[in-house]
């Protein structure tokens, strides 16, 4: 079977361009973005509801930064792979998000190439964490 499987995206960024140019560049390379959210408190409510595979999470938002959903985000059963958007300026906060469970990051400003990339390489890690997961469900014969 040579067709990818389809990832469901969430975009959580506060900047209305930033989500447009993702959705955009999203378009026809085997990701569905399911959803948008403007801060924080929307991302995690919508990441609930819309149980996306991967989430591009910006770091800088009202009401609840990134740092902050990203925890949220880690305690609930359909845990997506978070990448997190942020600006180049943000180094240390990118590190602490890593530490804290983020599967990579997406610099601003981005291009189309480096977003498939780092996409791509989500969706590897997605089919291996989702291969694993299988694997540890299944019994022995």
């Amino acid at each position: 079977m040579s067709e990818k499987r389809v990832l469901r995206v969430l975009i959580v960024d506060d900047y209305d361009m930033t989500r447009t140019l993702l959705r955009i560049i999203l378009r026809g390379q085997n990701f569905e973005v399911v959803g948008d959210a403007t801060d924080g408190q929307m991302a995690v409510e919508m990441c609930q509801r819309l149980k996306p595979d991967i989430m591009l999470l910006d770091v800088v938002m009202p009401k609840m930064n990134g740092l902050e959903v990203l925890a949220k985000v880690q305690s609930m059963n359909a845990l997506p792979l978070v990448l997190m958007v942020t600006s180049a300026e943000e180094e240390r906060v990118v590190s602490q998000a890593m530490q804290s469970g983020a599967s990579g990051y997406i610099l601003k400003p981005f291009n189309t190439a480096s977003v498939i990339e780092t996409l791509n390489e989500a969706r590897e890690r997605f089919i291996l964490r989702s291969a694993a997961s299988v694997s540890r469900t299944v019994p022995n014969s």
